[in-house]
């Protein structure tokens, strides 16, 4: 009987071109993720989910435990789902060669990121205003563009990092929070 246990694969998209990715790894008992771009004088950027621990209701990020990658109208797709608490994570994640734009009218590829969470009827009533978002680390300034009732909060311990989070106004037992990380020139954080 063999008693080694498996790593869940890696999930990755890309553009065309491999400019822009978005790669899922197995990391302890989640998956996290990496969004790294390449800019066309070739400096490499990246922006790392910050994970939690099995103890956090509401992680850093939303802990994924299954991740498939699906083709959605012609569109690779990875779907995810997880579990932290009492509370159930989704996500969507697809790399669009034209997701965002830039002011010079040049489309730019993007990742975009939609979210939801389902909180217990419990959680929801205790704790309305539930640290729910994804945070990334990054060595520059994240260029997004939000989608819905989505905010993001930059953190200013760190440079670059940005926390992306629903409405807190939204309530409810159901919360969703989208964006694109654009594949533009990477930036210094101010």
């Amino acid at each position: 009987m063999n008693s080694s246990i498996s790593t869940p694969p890696a999930h990755q998209l890309q553009t065309e071109n491999g400019s822009l990715q978005i790669r899922f790894e197995w990391q302890q008992d989640r998956y996290a993720h990496v969004v790294r771009w390449q800019s066309e004088s070739g400096e490499v950027c990246e922006a790392r989910s910050e994970e939690g621990s099995s103890d956090q209701d509401w992680p850093a990020s939303p802990a994924l435990q299954q991740l498939s990658t699906e083709t959605i109208e012609g569109v690779p797709t990875i779907l995810g789902v997880g579990c932290a608490g009492s509370s159930h994570f989704s996500v969507s994640v697809q790399v669009l060669e034209t997701g965002g734009t830039a002011a010079d009218e040049n489309p730019l590829p993007a990742v975009r990121f939609d979210w939801a969470v389902r909180m217990s009827a419990a959680a929801a009533k205790e704790h309305p205003d539930a640290d729910l978002g994804t945070k990334y680390t990054a060595e520059k300034m994240l260029a997004s563009s939000l989608h819905g009732q989505t905010e993001t909060v930059c953190d200013p311990t760190s440079d670059g990092g940005s926390r992306f989070v629903p409405d807190p106004s939204g309530g409810g037992r159901t919360r969703q929070w989208s964006y694109d990380l654009l594949g533009a020139a990477c930036a210094d954080p101010e």
